[in-house]
């Protein structure tokens, strides 16, 4: 039982809850020094052991609740978002003290005109990734074995390797750790409408 109410309104507030979390998402696309731009990604490797790492978001779409990032198309993650494209995403503002908890499944884009156009908007150096010579996660005797393609005259070197994923929300959990109780909320699809409950911190 909370003390005392020192809470923000949207905190005690279902919808105004969900509305602040979706404004800190696409806040987060936006912004470079955003905690919530980096999520971290849990997939379930061949081994049914569950492997986590970190993932830039690129785009959050509310409307068709889901969110994007990339990856290199030879990375072990996509392997296993191949087999399985249950995944989870955890991601955690520090500044309002705010965790999010995303459950979804994972839609690996294949389309190349899509591919192409978001290709074409990415600066140089986020391109650069993925003209590394090697499959990330190969191992190499030394860093010097860590190899990099040139851009190429069309820029386009490294795009063969460029891999977008869609995640697409299934549930949505927010906890507000807070000194006078935390507040934890869960909502879930329904039609593509998130309809959240209260649950237990």
């Amino acid at each position: 039982m909370p003390k005392e109410n020192t809470y923000d309104d949207h905190i005690l507030d279902l919808n105004k809850g969900l509305d602040f979390a979706f404004r800190r998402l696409e806040k987060a696309t936006k912004s470079r020094d955003d905690d919530l731009r980096f999520l971290v990604l849990a997939t379930i490797d061949s081994r049914f052991n569950p492997q986590t790492r970190t993932v830039v978001i690129r785009e959050f779409d509310k409307d068709n609740l889901s969110l994007r990032f990339h990856t290199d198309s030879r990375s072990t993650k996509l392997f296993e978002i191949s087999s399985n494209k249950n995944i989870s995403l955890l991601g955690y503002d520090s500044k309002n003290k705010l965790q999010i908890r995303i459950s979804g499944e994972a839609e690996i884009i294949k389309i190349d005109k899509i591919l192409k156009g978001i290709w074409g908007k990415m600066y140089p150096m986020s391109r650069e990734c993925y003209r590394v010579t090697e499959a990330p996660g190969k191992e190499v005797n030394t860093i010097d074995e860590v190899i990099f393609e040139e851009e190429g005259m069309d820029g386009n070197n490294g795009f063969k390797n460029f891999s977008v994923v869609n995640c697409h929300i299934t549930s949505l959990e927010t906890l507000y750790l807070h000194s006078a109780g935390h507040i934890r909320c869960l909502y879930e699809n329904n039609n593509n409408e998130l309809t959240g409950k209260w649950i237990v911190p």
